[in-house]
């Protein structure tokens, strides 16, 4: 048998495999598993993504008139640049994802997880009409801006089809495991609440309480770091290939006004914007959320640090959870709680990126420097584009006037 890196000897000399403990623990099901093992990670995946880029540069060498006349020639070969570089990015986190699963850190992550919570994956829960509805209406969006070129370039056609395989089936391959770690993340940290809400006078384990917290704490934080440096490999093109389609989005919406008021081609391009960076900022903020519940302050938030300050004040033991907590008088209970609120401050636990603490205040400065940013990058495309900014003024100010004049017909 050929040596397989997800799968490790159990304690009862069994072998066991990632795949079946995940399953097991009702993280994935059954049609999610075989589709991550037999396609997105496996050879069939990557033939398919490497195809995928090889007709995409082909398009951006070789510029269809039909797609042209639509958005610009300059524009057609852009668009398909841009597709190159998400193909390579989506790639990448393939890649990254699989890496993670075969890493120890992530074995060590799953011991957290007691598998009382299914995760609803979408090739468990879809039924077949669901997945028709979903491959019609990315078709769509996908086909009718390319179908200029179906006639004349039968290698359009299977762009086409390629990119919709490889946005249907093999670019969610690696949001499940972001999915996944960052699921595990929180089981880690929500035990670790748990013990602390429940506080001092209901611990039954051995030795003093607030002194294995701060143990327990310490492992914590190296098993959050280790786990989300690995996947920060496959986060990180998750989160650029937001930015490329989005950007994507941006040059078809303006080109297309500009060049042939092509109303379709302006409505995918806005929708490719919205939905990006929607993602973009749902991902951010789903990473900001693990580092939330280890150190909001908030007396409303669930969170490590909150209920170790709530345990502030006088000791709310009884003599009785005293020694049940491992400690001869209050006042020793009280110091070591006091330790332990110095370590929580000095620590700060949660998801890092490259050493990069990801949480509010991090995402709302990034926001400003983005739309900084954003208004640059604009700004070069109208120069660089052929997109002048005298026509879009007049294909705005023309759509303004026919919006008037209906709202003024339908007064009169």
């Amino acid at each position: 048998m050929a040596y397989d890196p997800l799968r490790v000897e159990d304690p009862k000399g069994a072998e066991l495999c990632v795949w079946q403990e995940l399953e097991e623990k009702r993280l994935l099901g059954p049609k999610t598993r075989w589709w991550l093992q037999h396609f997105c990670f496996a050879r069939p995946g990557s033939l398919w993504a490497l195809a995928t880029l090889a007709v995409c540069i082909y398009c951006t060498l070789h510029p269809n008139e039909g797609i042209a006349n639509v958005m610009g020639r300059k524009v057609t070969c852009v668009v398909a640049g841009m597709f190159s570089l998400a193909t390579v990015s989506a790639m990448c986190a393939a890649r990254g994802a699989s890496s993670l699963l075969q890493s120890d850190a992530f074995r060590e992550l799953l011991q957290y997880e007691q598998g009382g919570t299914s995760l609803d994956h979408r090739f468990d829960t879809e039924s077949i009409m669901q997945l028709f509805r979903r491959l019609v209406t990315h078709g769509l969006l996908l086909g009718l801006p390319l179908s200029p070129a179906f006639s004349s370039d039968p290698i359009y056609l299977l762009a086409w089809l390629l990119l919709l395989g490889f946005v249907v089936f093999y670019i969610p391959g690696y949001s499940i495991p972001r999915a996944l770690v960052l699921h595990l993340s929180r089981s880690l940290v929500e035990q670790m609440m748990n013990d602390i809400e429940a506080g001092p006078e209901s611990w039954k384990g051995t030795g003093q309480f607030w002194q294995v917290m701060t143990q327990k704490h310490q492992q914590m934080d190296r098993l959050l770091e280790t786990a989300w440096t690995l996947a920060m490999w496959f986060v990180l093109p998750y989160l650029a290939n937001n930015v490329i389609v989005g950007l994507i989005g941006l040059v078809a919406c303006l080109s297309a006004v500009v060049t042939s008021q092509n109303a379709f081609v302006a409505f995918t391009g806005f929708f490719l914007i919205c939905a990006n960076v929607f993602s973009f900022a749902q991902r951010l903020s789903e990473m900001a959320g693990v580092t939330k519940m280890c150190m909001s302050t908030r007396a409303d938030t669930r969170s490590i640090l909150s209920y170790a300050i709530g345990k502030s004040g006088p000791s709310p033991c009884t003599e009785a959870g005293l020694q049940r907590a491992g400690y001869s008088s209050i006042a020793k209970e009280r110091s070591d709680h006091a330790r332990f609120l110095t370590y929580l401050m000095a620590n700060r636990a949660g998801v890092e990126m490259f050493g990069v603490l990801i949480d509010t205040q991090l995402i709302a400065r990034f926001v400003f420097q983005a739309t900084t940013g954003f208004l640059a990058l604009l700004s070069y495309m109208l120069a660089n584009l052929d997109i002048r900014t005298e026509d879009l003024l007049v294909k705005f100010e023309g759509t303004g006037t026919y919006f008037s004049d209906i709202v003024h017909v339908q007064w009169r």
